[in-house]
């Protein structure tokens, strides 16, 4: 049996939507198992030179917990017993959900091996392993389900975005921020009347992405919580988003960073930040993971 599970990246938070939003985005990962091959784990892409082959990658682990939790029997050791092949085209930990994709791909393709509820398994059982395995429920919810995507304790609701909202990831190639380092960088408390801004903020930002608003997008993604304490990790990411917003485009920080997302609209393009910045221009992406049988 070979399958291929193919997975977006997301963009989380979206602002002011601090661990509740995400967005998928229109690139894809793809994750190749084949059970006739000589086993192995090769990569291709985004990091290949620096995933490991050893059976400890965040893909072989999700179908690893999946297999447990299903109560299935895996035989083998540390690597599965076929093939796994990776095609990265989402950048890693530059804040595009590449983590949460290989957790999703592997969750959605162990639960195909064993024919869990069909190809690609139960939606509500992939994000939930998914997000226990990744930690990170909101970037899990849109590589699961698709669209714009609202987590609050374990539940997701889905929405679709307006086909006006037009992402833009401004990926600053030099620099990383790994999800755990831009996490202590946050306060611990935060004030009343910044929790009361975001909370207004973010119901904007859902009004505005679901109905192509993109005056009300460029005031709805301001945030009180999370983005200035990232931000001063990378100062020349801060200097790009500030230009960004005087020229009036409407950006955020992409999950915890360093990536930009920014939205343009017909006929008002995002400018170029310049040298060292690789420009995606991404469609909002309508479904979650697939899987399909070769």
């Amino acid at each position: 049996m070979k399958l291929t599970a193919r997975v977006p990246a997301t963009s989380a938070n979206l602002g002011p939507g601090f661990d509740c939003f995400g967005l998928a985005l229109d690139l894809c990962n793809e994750v190749t198992i084949d059970t006739e091959a000589e086993p192995r784990i090769s990569w291709e892409g985004e990091g290949a030179d620096e995933l490991p082959t050893d059976g400890t990658d965040m893909v072989s682990r999700a179908i690893a917990a999946t297999v447990e939790r299903l109560g299935a029997d895996r035989p083998g050791g540390g690597i599965p017993p076929f093939a796994l092949h990776g095609v990265n085209r989402i950048p890693l930990a530059r804040g595009l959900g590449s983590s949460s994709a290989a957790a999703v791909a592997g969750v959605a393709l162990a639960s195909a091996l064993i024919g869990s509820a069909g190809p690609g398994g139960d939606p509500a059982m992939t994000f939930a392993v998914a997000a226990e395995l990744e930690g990170h429920p909101d970037n899990a919810a849109p590589a699961v389900y698709g669209g714009l995507t609202v987590v609050a304790e374990g539940s997701v609701r889905r929405l679709d975005v307006h086909p006006a909202i037009r992402p833009v990831a401004l990926v600053p190639e030099g620099i990383r921020v790994p999800t755990d380092a831009a996490r202590r960088a946050l306060p611990t408390t935060v004030p009343l009347a910044d929790a009361v801004f975001n909370v207004a903020h973010a119901a904007l930002v859902v009004t505005a992405l679901t109905g192509g608003d993109l005056e009300l997008l460029r005031v709805a993604l301001r945030d009180r919580l999370h983005e200035e304490a990232r931000l001063s990790l990378v100062p020349p990411v801060r200097a790009v988003m500030g230009d960004l917003r005087a020229a009036g485009v409407p950006v955020c920080v992409s999950g915890s960073g360093p990536t930009l997302l920014a939205f343009e609209q017909e006929g008002v393009p995002v400018p170029h930040p310049g040298a060292g910045w690789r420009v995606l221009r991404l469609a909002v992406r309508p479904r979650g993971v697939e899987v399909v049988s070769a």
